[in-house]
């Protein structure tokens, strides 16, 4: 094996290691300014368990909890987005998590039975019944993304009306989405643009 080609497979994993630390500072990065920006906003607004804001799968409660508020103060409307996103967003880690393990052991068992051990079609439907563990989850992202799709749109509004439908679309965007949606939800931390007056917080501080 030539030095030449040694030296370019150490390049290339070097420069695998380097977009992946970068890929995960902007990561965590993103979820430290969306954690910060829903906490805040919450908190302003008399929201219940504010702190939720910072927990992984369980903190879309809070941003449903920011959309409803919303609804209910400005159009009188009772919504439970925070329920489905919460109960959309459980359901979905548990699945994957279990999707997860099953194909696992599927393979764990392909490869230890050997070749001979399993005939072609039990692989094929050993592969698709664990790919179909999948098709729950990939229900459960449609919807848990359409209801915060919505939700997203509700905190806009009720922050910076004025920019709320470039925010939104800037923050579904693939590729541009994972820097855009905590970057607007951190500008808009600060503002209720959208709100009614303070003195009507009592009306919805248990929502």
């Amino acid at each position: 094996m030539s030095h030449e080609y040694i030296y370019a497979v150490e390049n290339a994993l070097e420069s695998t290691a380097s977009l992946g630390g970068i890929s995960s500072l902007v990561s965590i990065a993103a979820y430290v300014f969306s954690a910060l920006a829903l906490y805040t906003i919450a908190q302003r607004r008399g929201i219940r368990k504010a702190w939720l804001a910072w927990v992984p799968v369980v903190s879309v409660w809070i941003l449903g909890s920011i959309s409803d508020q919303y609804r209910y103060v400005v159009r009188g409307e009772v919504k439970s987005r925070r329920k489905v996103l919460l109960t959309v967003s459980i359901l979905n880690a548990v699945l994957s998590i279990v999707a997860f393990v099953r194909l696992i052991v599927t393979v764990v068992m392909l490869i230890t039975s050997g070749p001979r051990g399993i005939d072609g079609m039990e692989i094929v439907r050993q592969l698709l019944t664990s790919l179909a563990f999948y098709i729950p989850v990939l229900i459960l992202g449609i919807v848990g993304l359409v209801v915060q799709i919505m939700a997203l749109y509700d905190v806009y509004t009720s922050c910076d009306p004025a920019n709320n439908v470039l925010y939104l679309v800037l923050s579904i965007i693939p590729g541009v989405s994972q820097i855009a949606r905590p970057l607007f939800l951190f500008l808009c931390r600060d503002r209720d643009d959208g709100m009614p007056p303070r003195r009507e917080a009592a009306e919805y501080t248990n929502l």
